[in-house]
């Protein structure tokens, strides 16, 4: 695959580190950052791409009020855990 479809393709994991389900959104952002793009001038081609920032509401990890949601990652993860593992949480 290109560059260009590593970086596409990694917003997706990107979002549900930082997206929780709030009272008004599903999929609410709770997180900033910021991908910095570098181009190749002569062919206007991707050529390196890195994530320079990535805040996450912190408080969010350990409390929610009623009717909120963890970060979707957590819930992506247990989804995919066999009983076993399940058990120990």
């Amino acid at each position: 695959t290109s560059l260009e479809d590593r970086v596409l393709s990694s917003n997706p994991l990107l979002e549900s580190f930082g997206n929780a389900r709030t009272l008004k959104n599903d999929n609410s952002s709770r997180f900033g950052k910021f991908i910095k793009i570098s181009f190749n001038t002569d062919t206007g081609t991707i050529v390196g791409a890195s994530i320079s920032n990535y805040l996450l509401e912190k408080t969010r990890i350990t409390t929610q009020i009623e009717g909120e949601r963890n970060y979707h990652i957590f819930y992506q993860l247990f989804s995919g855990a066999d009983e076993q593992v399940l058990a120990k949480f």
